[in-house]
């Protein structure tokens, strides 16, 4: 089993999750950009294949096949061999432009 808990730790540091008893509807929704490198941010985060990041969304948020499938074709469009390493940048939705 992977350990996501850095990753999270991060996101909930920076305000993209929360405990929903806590305060519900309060996070910043966070988008993320795939890149074969790291942007060297607190939020760039390595994965070893799209395996491992499909999983980490299974554990974070609810992704359906029709999702996995997109994020599959985006690998193509990148040119970013989805068995090999790459890079997850976190960054609040709508700061794409920042990227």
């Amino acid at each position: 089993m992977h350990d996501f808990n850095p990753i999270f730790n991060a996101l909930v540091q920076e305000g993209f999750h929360q405990l929903p008893d806590a305060a519900p509807g309060t996070a910043k929704p966070y988008d993320f950009k795939i890149t074969p490198y790291s942007l060297n941010t607190s939020l760039s985060f390595k994965f070893e294949n799209l395996n491992h990041f499909v999983a980490f969304l299974k554990r974070s948020e609810n992704i359906t096949d029709e999702e996995i499938v997109v994020l599959q074709n985006s690998f193509v469009d990148l040119g970013i061999d989805p068995n090999d390493f790459f890079y997850v940048n976190f960054f609040e939705r709508g700061k794409e432009a920042e990227m």
